[in-house]
C-alpha cells in the first residue's frame, strides 16, 4: 500500500476566526456565557481556562491572582494562534495593576492583545465621550474604592459610586433587573453621562438595553466593554446589536 503526503497548510487550515482567550476566575458563573454570547453574534471564537481564586473577596485574595496568571496563559492554545487575551476580572486587575498583569501575559504570548475589564471600560467610556459616571458595583466597600481608583486615575469622574457588600462570586452573580433598578433609582445620576456595572460574574448583560431604555445614559458593563475593547485591540471591530450603545 503507498501512503500520499496531502501537503495542508495547516497554518491556513487552522485559523479561520478570531480567537479570544479567556483567563476567568474559578469561581465565576456568567463570564464564560457572557462572552461566548457575544462571540457569536461577532463571529469571534472564545477560548477559556481558569485561574484559581479564594473566598471571600478581600483585596488580599484578589491580589493573589497574579500568582495564577503564568499557568493560566500556558493552558490558552499553546500551540495554536490567539488574536486577544481578556485577564476577566475587574477588581483584580485594579489591585494588581493592569500593566503588571498585561506584562505577564506579554512574557509568555507577546504577539497578542491583551485587555481587562477595568482598562477596558475606560476606554469604552472615552470611545463614547463620557466623563462623569455612576459607578455601581457588588463588592464590599474597600474592594469598590479600589476598583473605582481606575476610573479617577484616568480623569472619570462620579456623580455617584455605590457597592452591595457581597464577598463572594454566587453572591454577586444572584442580583437582577429589580435589584440594579433600585440601586439606580438610589444613585444621583442626574449628572452623569453614563453608568458603569462591575464585575465579570454580575449577571448585568441582559440588563444593559432596557436600563440604556429607562435612563437614555450608555450602559457599561465589565464583560461588554471587555469584549468590545478586545475587538478594537485585535482589529477585529464589530457592530453587533442586543448589548448596548457601545458595542452597536
Amino acid at each position: 500500500m503507498k501512503h500520499h503526503q496531502t501537503g495542508i497548510d495547516f497554518s491556513q487550515s487552522l485559523h479561520h476566526r478570531p480567537r479570544l482567550g479567556l483567563i476567568a476566575l474559578a469561581s465565576d458563573v456568567l463570564v464564560e456565557r457572557d462572552f461566548w454570547r457575544m462571540g457569536l453574534a461577532a463571529g469571534v471564537d472564545i477560548i477559556t481556562t481558569r485561574i484559581a481564586q479564594s473566598m471571600p473577596l478581600t483585596p488580599a485574595t484578589l491580589a493573589r491572582l497574579e500568582d495564577g496568571i503564568p499557568d493560566a496563559v500556558s493552558l490558552l492554545l499553546p500551540e495554536a494562534r490567539l488574536d486577544a487575551i481578556v485577564f476577566a476580572c475587574t477588581s483584580g486587575s485594579a489591585i494588581i495593576g493592569p500593566d503588571k498583569i498585561a506584562g505577564q501575559i506579554a512574557s509568555l504570548r507577546p504577539e497578542v492583545a491583551i485587555t481587562n475589564p477595568a482598562t477596558a471600560a475606560v476606554e469604552a467610556l472615552k470611545h463614547l465621550g463620557c466623563r462623569r459616571i455612576a459607578f455601581i458595583a457588588p463588592y464590599t466597600q474597600d474592594v469598590a474604592e479600589i476598583t473605582s481608583g481606575v476610573f479617577a486615575d484616568a480623569g472619570i469622574g462620579f456623580s455617584d459610586r455605590l457597592c452591595f457588600g457581597l464577598t463572594s462570586d454566587v453572591e454577586i452573580a444572584t442580583p437582577g433587573l429589580a435589584h440594579y433598578r433600585r440601586a439606580i433609582a438610589q444613585a444621583n445620576i442626574a449628572t452623569a453621562d453614563a453608568i458603569f456595572l462591575s464585575c465579570t460574574t454580575a449577571a448585568t448583560l441582559d440588563l444593559i438595553e432596557p436600563l440604556e431604555a429607562e435612563t437614555g445614559l450608555p450602559v457599561i458593563t465589565s464583560n461588554q466593554a471587555a469584549f468590545w475593547h478586545a475587538l478594537q485591540r485585535m482589529g477585529h471591530p464589530s457592530s453587533i446589536t442586543g448589548f448596548g450603545k457601545l458595542l452597536a
